[in-house]
């Protein structure tokens, strides 16, 4: 379905680096400072998005995913074919191009964005490209028994490279992986483009969840690492194609969030000691031989153990961690938060709240954030 615009869609969200937004194009490379217009509904009326990026470079898009793809001179590069695009990415490459797809790029061993790779050999069957990835997303491949098309070009991780015609492709593994163990980027042509899925929503707040980077507070000196390397334009899997702006942005509205939290939630002035065996030094065999008795797993140790020495009624169970004083601090800390998220999504509001998806996924955010940066249940 061809896209045509609708009153209702002519308020653009509010660009989180003040960029122009233009349209697409799939013959003139975009300029600093300017993003692919109305991307929203272009995600979902259009078959594609295709905009140039450089002289051989093309950022696609569909439905809400995006790769990117190198034009040379025998062949096509392609990284990452996500899932439900093959189709119209090979269509969008035969756009620009008579030439075939030789190769393909697996960013991380996540079905979503490498998934179409089953349905692009297919189509390409006559002349199937080569694969290349990490040592790490082989080896998360293999696994998990992937059934997708495996890397036949395997790249040392952290810092491989594979040479693709005139242009050299270099992994570099982020040095804290924390949404897969494989997470990487990879760059394009001396540092004109860069990519890695599901580390940054380009011209986007965070992703819900913040994209599932565990823990969280890794999050932020990957991004610093992914911002160090050289490029000049840049694919995040979703979101627009985009700049290091992008990853200015985020890294200013990380401290925004957690000076606000600190405001609203300050930390604590007492933590609960957590060291509940180190009492176990000084009993003598008898305290022990009653401890082995009526114990059966360590969250028991944790829980009742000193109860049991003391020769007190044994009780409770579960997770040592809800139990107790120590849950009883847990909980309070949990609706502190929880009673200052709202209070800080309010704050943030004036001057974040057109931007896309503010509503959506920055309170559960907000709440991550807080109970990642502070002493917490998950991270005491």
């Amino acid at each position: 379905m061809a896209f045509a615009m609708r009153d209702e869609w002519k308020a653009e969200p509010v660009s989180t680096t003040g960029a122009v937004y233009v349209e697409p194009s799939a013959a003139d490379p975009i300029k600093p400072g300017e993003r692919v217009a109305h991307l929203f509904p272009r995600s979902v009326m259009e078959e594609y998005i295709l905009q140039r990026v450089t002289e051989r470079v093309w950022w696609v898009s569909r439905h809400f995913y995006g790769s990117l793809f190198y034009v040379g001179t025998r062949g096509v590069l392609l990284l990452d074919p996500f899932l439900g695009g093959a189709e119209a990415t090979v269509k969008a490459v035969a756009s620009v191009t008579d030439l075939p797809v030789t190769a393909v790029v697996y960013s991380h061993f996540h079905a979503d964005h490498i998934g179409g790779a089953r349905r692009l050999f297919e189509l390409l069957a006559a002349a199937p490209p080569r694969v290349i990835a990490s040592e790490h997303t082989a080896v998360w491949m293999e696994r998990f028994g992937s059934d997708l098309p495996r890397p036949a070009q395997v790249l040392d991780w952290p810092s491989g490279a594979w040479s693709f015609e005139d242009v050299t492709l270099r992994l570099r593994g982020l040095p804290r992986p924390g949404h897969a163990p494989d997470h990487s980027v990879f760059l394009l042509r001396g540092g004109t483009g860069g990519h890695s899925a599901d580390l940054i929503n380009i011209d986007q707040l965070p992703f819900g969840g913040f994209a599932g980077q565990d823990p969280l507070v890794l999050f932020r000196p990957n991004l610093e690492f992914a911002r160090s390397l050289e490029f000049d334009w840049f694919c995040g899997g979703h979101g627009n194609i985009g700049e290091k702006s992008d990853f200015d942005f985020y890294l200013a509205y990380l401290d925004e969030v957690a000076a606000l939290v600190d405001e609203y939630v300050p930390r604590p002035e007492s933590v609960p000691d957590l060291s509940l065996t180190d009492y176990l030094s000084g009993l003598d065999s008898g305290a022990r031989s009653r401890l082995l008795s009526e114990l059966d797993n360590h969250f028991g140790l944790y829980l009742y153990g000193r109860k049991i020495v003391a020769g007190e009624e044994r009780s409770g169970g579960g997770n040592p961690f809800l139990s107790g004083l120590i849950g009883e601090w847990s909980a309070e800390r949990a609706r502190a938060v929880d009673e200052a998220v709202p209070r800080i999504i309010e704050r943030l509001r004036p001057k974040y709240g057109r931007m896309y998806n503010f509503d959506d996924a920055q309170p559960g955010n907000v709440r991550l954030l807080a109970m990642g940066v502070q002493p917490s249940l998950i991270n005491r």
